[in-house]
């Protein structure tokens, strides 16, 4: 990467997470968006305030600063005060409940997985987060919604206990990265078992359906467990059906999908970076990846807001898409993009040994 290209990558990391960190409010929960129209949303989503949480160690990890702090403190206390409560009948194990304004009866495996991710990757002296002790009881919440095969129920509800009409996409893989996460806290084997439980059961589910989707979640905890993984063939052969369905959507653009919008090609970053390392040298997929990476790039670059009132911030579809709602700005659409971009920054991950 030459100089003026990490120059470019830098200036946008730094812009969104000062974007991001302007987004927070009194009590600690972020302006959640604006529509195209400038029009700040109501709703919210405990699952993206995660997520900025995540982005957000991140970014601390690689420039710490008092602005980072301030912003992390006040959102991961928000998270925790409104969100963190003990399952009825189990006081050893904790779920994320939805916002007063939501669902306060539902709770998310997506949202306990993400948490336990951005917590997790925080050191606790550089910024506020639970107890280990209540970490450890939303991993105990997300091994509960796990049956023997691996395969995890999304959602769980106070009274009718787990919901099982509607299975998440991205749940599973966020719930492997975080209890991943959460062994570096805990060093628990429970928490690894689960993960790669987690992850082997969606690879033998999209072999044997022949479908794979673009799950980059699950690449992010592959990248994760493989220091520990005892599957690794298993994980890569997986990791691999989900690179050649993200790429098999590379548009002459540089967008990694067919809608054009940024985050869909931000996550997919996200993903292939987490697991690029991990890849069999020279093989075909590999080879794609690498000429495919700075067109995708180049394509969320564009996506940039470069002045005004939400200089940093990043528009759902670049100006220039065909899209009614392309200058929509959301905490995740500046999220996953700083984390590709920091992901794209800092290179291929080493491939670590097996601890």
């Amino acid at each position: 990467m030459d100089t003026a290209h990490a120059a470019v990558i830098d200036s946008a990391i730094e812009a969104a997470a000062h974007w991001l960190c302007a987004q927070i409010r009194f009590g600690g929960r972020f302006e959640y968006g604006y529509g195209a129209d400038g029009v700040a949303m109501q709703r919210y989503n405990v699952a993206r305030h995660a997520g900025a949480l995540y982005a957000l160690a991140q970014w601390h990890g690689r420039a710490p600063s008092a602005l980072c702090s301030r912003t992390w403190d006040a959102a991961s206390r928000y998270l925790a005060t409104a969100c963190v409560r003990a399952v009825p009948g189990r006081t050893d194990h904790f779920a994320l409940w939805g916002d007063p304004e939501g669902h306060p009866l539902e709770a998310k495996l997506g949202a306990a997985g993400l948490a336990l991710a951005a917590w997790c990757g925080m050191d606790p002296i550089q910024g506020w987060r639970p107890p280990d002790a209540i970490l450890s009881a939303i991993g105990g919440f997300i091994l509960g919604l796990q049956d023997e095969q691996g395969h995890f129920v999304s959602k769980y509800h106070a009274t009718k206990g787990p919901l099982t009409h509607w299975d998440s996409l991205y749940y599973p893989g966020e719930a492997a990265l975080g209890l991943t996460r959460l062994y570096a806290v805990d060093a628990n084997p429970d928490w690894l078992d689960g993960a790669e439980r987690a992850l082997l059961h969606l690879a033998r589910k999209r072999r044997h359906s022949g479908r794979c989707e673009p799950d980059h979640w699950a690449l992010l905890a592959t990248e994760a467990l493989w220091p520990y993984a005892m599957e690794r063939q298993q994980l890569v052969d997986h990791a691999l059906m989900i690179v050649d369905t993200m790429l098999a959507e590379q548009q002459p653009s540089g967008a990694l999908s067919r809608c054009g919008r940024t985050t869909p090609t931000t996550t997919r970053l996200e993903g292939m970076l987490a697991v690029r390392a991990l890849l069999p040298p020279g093989h075909a997929a590999t080879r794609a990846l690498e000429r495919a990476l700075p067109q995708a790039i180049a394509y969320t670059l564009q996506a940039c807001v470069s002045s005004g009132a939400h200089a940093g911030a990043v528009q759902r579809a670049p100006s220039n898409a065909i899209d009614s709602k392309a200058g929509e700005l959301r905490i995740d659409y500046a999220q996953h993009a700083m984390s590709a971009w920091m992901a794209w920054r800092d290179g291929a991950t080493p491939v670590p040994s097996r601890g």
